[in-house]
């Protein structure tokens, strides 16, 4: 089973939008794909309870429980939409089971304050510093033709993590998260533009996530 860590210490940094789109990309490519939702706020989890039951099916694992067989084996996937806040010893625990990390992050003086100083705690660690996690940065909420998305962008030239991905501010992901939906779920006419912006971050993953087996 391949972990994908979707971390950023900053509430309403985008996680649970990243985390339920990329559980909802895979499963769509016919994989076994389970979400754990460890944010106090559960909302990847109320997600999952809206989620319609024809589209592609999504586990949910408990924080701490182990990965379950079930009638289409056991998860290859899973995707950890973690809390606000992680630091530390847990975040070091985090970081050592994933295979790589994405971290998602809007053009906020807050948010780019916060992540600096996450990026500084990862880089200590040893799996990072060796290159042996990829990280990759996940800009969020981004409207490329504002002044902000030009100083995020200037931001995150400061650090040697990639910038991945350009994810734009629109009610598409609002409605989404109402139905339990991911972008990947939607008809081509509603989504086409979104699924452009996702292909360099879906390359990514599979190129650097370990083949599901």
């Amino acid at each position: 089973m391949q972990t994908i860590l979707v971390a950023n210490p900053k509430g309403g940094s985008g996680k649970t939008t990243l985390a339920t789109n990329v559980a909802g990309w895979l499963a769509g490519k016919r994989q076994n794909v389970a979400l754990q939702d460890r944010d106090a706020q559960h909302s990847a989890t109320e997600w999952l309870a809206r989620r319609p039951r024809l589209f592609p099916r999504i586990a949910l694992l408990p924080p701490g429980g182990k990965a379950r067989s079930s009638k289409d084996g056991e998860p290859q996937w899973l995707i950890v939409d973690s809390p606000a806040a992680l630091h530390g010893d847990d975040l070091r625990d985090a970081v050592r089971a994933a295979d790589v990390m994405l971290v998602p992050l809007t053009p906020s003086a807050f948010d780019m304050g916060a992540t600096r100083h996450f990026f500084t705690a990862i880089n200590d660690f040893k799996a990072v510093r060796k290159g042996g996690l990829a990280v990759g940065v996940v800009a969020m909420r981004v409207d490329t033709r504002t002044r902000s998305a030009q100083l995020l962008d200037e931001f995150l030239e400061e650090f040697k993590f990639p910038v991945i991905a350009h994810l734009r501010d629109t009610q598409v992901y609002v409605h989404c998260a109402r139905e339990g939906a991911s972008v990947f779920d939607l008809p081509r006419s509603r989504a086409e533009q979104d699924w452009d912006q996702w292909k360099p971050l879906t390359r990514w993953i599979a190129r650097h996530a370990p083949k599901a087996g």
